[in-house]
């Protein structure tokens, strides 16, 4: 018996079946929005970004202290006065005593400018840290977003195909031929139908766990629906290892922190051997006096410590001591963000090859030829075996495909978020 046979009367009613396809529907009422809309709407609605600008501000008002005097000093002296004669001994009378000094510790040695450097490289430090919270939200809205452009890709193509296995199903159901090969092929589709839509729920599960972080990072309900707009699918060329190695030792976001950490460590080292230059304080002081006679004495007072045992010696140590520990993570971390820079860069080059070998038209004739096997096995002209191995193969490509481009633009975007949010080579 050959499929030929059954060409004239097994398929007569095909046209009349419909699979329900929910995907559909789902998709029409959920909001279209691109990538980079995406990733503007989380980097604009994401709570933790506050954090990071309330930084700058708290850096500024420090920096802001940081440039002012110290406060004045207020001492006020309560007392007694006895007076007695020189010769007699005799008391001569009693009375109270009081003084009034109110001083302004001055800094010497440019401390207040220490100081107040010390304070920019804290508010540069808060924006760096801003501007790498802003471009990891963006990478990470970026890879989210195209992953679940790929789950509903892989779940269409799936779904697709279990629904014209199960309409094959039940069409051969329904028009019971004879023998036992119409029932044995109904069986097989049905099972491979069952496969593909293992392979639907799969991408719907990865889809729905991608769209509930989008809706976290985006502010909005975990429920709301979204479609990501069809992105560019080109992936670009990339300089040599040594250059974006290069670029990302001057933009990575770490290094630049770790750089304004050191200098700042360095200032905090001069600012401790600063300090054996002592404090003076100055300012007027009024004493009165009353016992036998009335009493008044007013003038400057000028106060200073005196630094005889060097005590900022073990504080220059201790400050010193930790910018060698600043140098040492800076030295570490260049190593580690240029190999991490030629890691995703091979990845990135091995994926894109990959790639290469399939033209942008690969999915969309996989699609062609698993919808033509399924016209020409309703026309008998192949098997079973042929129709399902092509059903199954548009699948498999498809997710292949999508994969495959999804761990690009990942590395592309690993790239970019060490190249300081910039895209790589330029």
């Amino acid at each position: 018996m050959t499929m030929t046979r059954w060409a004239g009367t097994r398929w007569a009613g095909l046209a009349v079946a419909a699979a329900p396809i929910p995907a559909a529907a789902a998709a029409q009422e959920a909001t279209a929005i691109s990538l980079d809309r995406l990733a503007q709407e989380v980097i604009a609605n994401n709570p933790e970004r506050q954090f990071y600008q309330r930084q700058i501000d708290t850096a500024g008002e420090a920096r802001d202290a940081a440039g002012r005097w110290a406060d004045p000093e207020a001492v006020v002296e309560f007392g007694e006065r006895r007076a007695s004669d020189p010769v007699t001994g005799a008391p001569l009378g009693d009375g109270q005593s009081y003084a009034v000094s109110v001083v302004q510790p001055i800094e010497f040695g440019g401390r207040i400018a220490l100081r107040r450097a010390i304070a920019e490289r804290q508010i540069a430090l808060a924006r760096i840290g801003l501007q790498q919270f802003d471009a990891t939200l963006a990478a990470r809205a970026r890879s989210l977003g195209y992953g679940l452009f790929a789950a509903d890709e892989k779940a269409d193509a799936a779904r697709t195909v279990a629904a014209r296995m199960r309409t094959l199903a039940r069409v051969i159901v329904s028009r019971d031929p004879a023998g036992p090969a119409p029932q044995l092929e109904a069986a097989a589709l049905q099972a491979d139908a069952i496969s593909a839509e293992r392979t639907a729920a799969t991408a719907d599960a990865e889809a729905n766990s991608i769209l509930y972080e989008l809706n976290q990072l985006r502010g909005t309900p975990f429920a709301a629906r979204i479609r990501i707009v069809r992105p560019d699918m080109t992936l670009p060329d990339l300089p040599p290892g040594t250059a974006l190695a290069a670029q990302a030792a001057t933009n990575n976001f770490e290094l630049r922190a770790l750089r304004a950490q050191f200098e700042q460590q360095g200032l905090r080292v001069d600012l401790a051997r600063k300090s054996r230059i002592p404090v003076v304080s100055v300012g007027p002081y009024y004493d009165h006096a009353r016992s036998d006679v009335r009493e008044t004495n007013y003038g400057l007072r000028l106060s200073t410590p005196l630094p005889l045992w060097n005590r900022q010696a073990g504080d220059v140590a201790v400050e010193a001591g930790r910018q060698a520990q600043a140098n040492a993570t800076l030295i570490a971390a260049e190593r580690r963000i240029a190999r991490d820079v030629f890691d995703q860069a091979a990845q990135y080059e091995a994926k894109r090859r990959a790639l290469g070998q399939w033209d942008g038209e690969s999915a969309r004739r996989f699609a062609a030829a698993a919808e033509e096997a399924d016209r020409n096995y309703r026309l008998g002209a192949i098997p079973l075996t042929t129709y399902t191995q092509m059903q199954q193969a548009y699948v498999d490509a498809t997710v292949a495909i999508l994969d495959t481009r999804r761990e690009a633009i990942e590395a592309l975007l690993q790239l970019r978020a060490l190249n300081g949010g910039t895209a790589p080579g330029r």
